[in-house]
């Protein structure tokens, strides 16, 4: 069925889930960011068009954490396809998760960096992946070199590369410049409006909004957007898309993207998260979203905006 929603609905479900979850102080900022506003908050709707709806704090710079993943990810997309991708990925061993090595790298993202190529150029790699976030999102992501100085301590101080040989966790490059280099793309900074201009650019098959220059062929487009899906652990993805609708992915730092074929992205920052990394008021703004326009991934519909 093609639906059709109004921009002023779009405007309105913005504004009333800023105006209900601003004053929400749940959550706590991650012990490894400093100097922010911990009640800092702002959400962003981009369409596929480039149009933009946002109120708060939108134009604040946090870290990727987390979503470098998704990045990195596009970028084995591109040089792998999806079918090499996931012969890529193999299987998992057991025990191999961030809690069960108590590492403070997701190992899955180590492997994900160590396949990226060319093999043994780590320069190149992470040139790679930052030149696609670029791309993906019409401006450049900015380092905190304080923020990967604290992150590259934390994995000399847990012993990661070690543990990770000792568990004889499946690499295909060298384990400790996979590690830096990853870190380095979590310690990139960007904010709720760079973000939401990624996630449009997924959205629209490839095409980014401001630039309309192709990032990456839109047939892997689907592909991208399985990953995002099935972010984190299945039983909180589980929760997450029954409540929301849209796949969605998120950072230590705060920043939270779902991302809405056909349609468009959301973008939201606020430091507070919960413990499973995610923002508290982030989240929920982007539930609340979804939920007031209709739309879901899943319904099979078809949507337009109109003004």
């Amino acid at each position: 069925m093609e639906r059709k929603i109004k921009l002023e609905e779009i405007r309105k479900a913005v504004e009333t889930a800023y105006d209900e979850y601003k004053r929400i102080d749940k959550g706590e900022v991650d012990a490894r960011l400093e100097g922010l506003n911990a009640d800092a908050f702002g959400v962003v709707f981009m369409l596929n068009d480039g149009t933009v709806v946002k109120k708060g704090d939108t134009g604040v710079a946090a870290p990727l954490g987390d979503i470098a993943n998704f990045i990195v990810h596009s970028v084995l997309l591109q040089q792998l396809g999806a079918e090499g991708l996931v012969k890529k990925a193999g299987k998992h061993p057991d025990g191999c998760c961030c809690k069960a090595l108590d590492v403070p790298v997701c190992p899955h993202a180590v492997r994900a960096v160590s396949a990226v190529t060319p093999t043994g150029d780590f320069d190149s790699k992470y040139d790679l992946v930052a030149d696609n976030a670029v791309a993906m999102m019409g401006s450049a992501p900015v380092l905190d070199d304080k923020l990967y100085e604290r992150l590259s301590k934390e994995v000399v101080d847990s012993d990661e590369e070690n543990k990770l040989a000792d568990a004889r966790y499946e690499v295909f490059d060298e384990t400790g410049k996979s590690l830096d280099t990853y870190v380095k793309l979590e310690s990139l900074t960007v904010t709720a409006e760079q973000l939401a201009d990624l996630g449009v650019t997924v959205a629209a098959n490839g095409i980014e909004p401001t630039t309309r220059v192709a990032a990456f062929d839109g047939s892997l487009t689907k592909s991208m957007t399985t990953i995002a899906a099935v972010h984190g652990r299945p039983d909180r993805n589980r929760r997450w898309l029954l409540r929301s609708g849209v796949p969605a992915i998120w950072g230590f730092g705060g920043l939270i993207l779902a991302i809405m074929p056909g349609l468009g992205a959301i973008a939201a920052y606020s430091p507070r998260i919960g413990k499973h990394g995610r923002s508290k008021k982030g989240a929920r703004a982007i539930v609340e979203i979804t939920n007031s326009i209709g739309y879901s991934i899943f319904s099979g519909d078809t949507y337009t905006v109109e003004e």
